[in-house]
């Protein structure tokens, strides 16, 4: 059979693919490397604690689109809906996130220092907007904040220096000027339409973040086959069609999944090389435990550097349902080591990700707009976090595939 579709990957961007296509085209068949569908959008339930593996995950868009795609398939009255309680623990106190609109919730001696610290920034001094994170983001906030916050955290995250990540990603960080944070400090009070997203969430009532997959890709699962890695795709210049290992060919190829892992696949195309090198990602391990907890945190950012872990999530406080004691936390598998857990609680499990971020580093816009514009004169098309190697959260993901549908067709 030819397809005219073949999807690589059923994560929330293959399934919302696979759907839309449908509408427009007869043979459309996605492939999965694992088992299950969802990618990072699984959720089990654990000794009765909700447990999305794949990391923190909060449904909450601009884009009135995705709503309404989400609401027609998981109705709205299937969610609880949330205002955002984030924290920072740092310099022993757990202030409101983000730490420039909350400065005033430190101790007044900290706040004096982070208060010069800010004002002193180089971007205030009028010193020329740098090209790297780490310079960028001391020229933004000042010394303060990134010693004991934005670098260590970062670092933590990633899994990289941050002189080797590129700025372009910075949207997800809230742009605050001087006079703002000093106003914030001086009126106890912070502006929380800065926050970069989520300043208010949906979250499903039963079966975590993965309901909403599972829900899209209920009428999918005939078209999408688990347990198929793409090992080889060949493109034939005659008939303009490729051909995935040895069986399955298609008009049009979608890679939803990260480019690196598919450079052999493609039968390493040593022009690309270059470009393949600088798409890079982290792998997360997710750990769940069982400790008591009062306090209404839905997360909490951990920039200390001698703690494993990066962010904590109180799973009860955002879904109900789930057993009142239990707390997952992240952390980059470089860091993890089982058996030098800092993190005090009762561990349950750990979860190992796949792929967890495509790591934005200096130069990785350009290596995948060449690795896009190549493919796309062959008909091979990236859509979605890994497809476009951006940090998209789900919602964004999802918009990208409605535009490439409504774009294509």
């Amino acid at each position: 059979m030819l397809h005219d579709f073949i999807i690589i990957g059923a994560g929330v961007t293959g399934i919302t693919l696979c759907k839309l296509l449908r509408e427009k085209f007869p043979n459309i068949l996605v492939l999965e490397a694992e088992s299950e569908i969802g990618g990072l959008c699984k959720t089990k339930v654990i000794n009765g604690h909700i447990l999305d593996i794949g990391g923190g995950h909060f449904f909450g868009t601009k884009y009135d689109e995705v709503y309404q795609y989400i609401f027609k398939y998981l109705p709205k009255k299937d969610f609880n809906y949330f205002q955002r309680v984030s924290k920072i623990n740092i310099e022993n106190t757990d202030i409101d996130y983000p730490i420039e609109s909350n400065i005033w919730q430190l101790p007044i001696e900290k706040q004096i220092e982070y208060i010069i610290s800010v004002v002193r920034n180089e971007e205030a001094l009028g010193v020329k907007e740098p090209k790297n994170y780490e310079q960028w983001i001391r020229w933004k906030l000042g010394n303060k904040i990134c010693d004991n916050y934005m670098i260590p955290y970062n670092i933590k995250l990633w899994g990289v220096e941050p002189a080797e990540m590129d700025i372009d990603w910075l949207y997800k960080i809230p742009r605050v000027n001087v006079e703002e944070v000093i106003r914030y400090c001086l009126e106890k009070t912070q502006d929380v339409n800065k926050y970069p997203a989520h300043i208010k969430f949906y979250y499903p009532k039963d079966g975590g973040f993965g309901s909403i997959v599972n829900a899209i890709a209920e009428d999918e699962l005939q078209y999408i086959k688990t347990d198929t890695k793409a090992e080889k795709l060949v493109f034939d210049e005659n008939s303009k069609t490729w051909l995935i290992n040895d069986k399955y060919r298609a008009k049009n190829v979608i890679n939803t999944t990260p480019w690196n892992d598919l450079y052999k696949s493609l039968g390493e195309p040593h022009h690309l090389k270059k470009h393949f090198d600088k798409i890079k990602y982290n792998k997360i391990v997710v750990s769940l435990y069982e400790k008591t907890y009062t306090h209404n945190y839905h997360w909490r950012y951990i920039p200390n550097i001698t703690e494993q872990h990066h962010r904590e999530f109180y799973i009860h406080n955002f879904a109900p349902a789930s057993k009142n004691n239990g707390i997952y936390i992240e952390t980059n598998i470089d860091r993890f080591n089982k058996d030098k857990i800092t993190f005090q609680g009762r561990n349950i499990c750990h979860f190992e990700t796949k792929a967890a971020y495509p790591i934005p580093v200096i130069s990785h816009a350009d290596a995948i707009k060449n690795i896009l514009e190549y493919y796309k004169g062959k008909n091979l098309f990236g859509v979605g976090r890994w497809g476009q190697h951006q940090y998209q959260n789900a919602d964004v993901s999802i918009m990208e595939a409605i535009k490439f549908v409504r774009d294509f067709t």
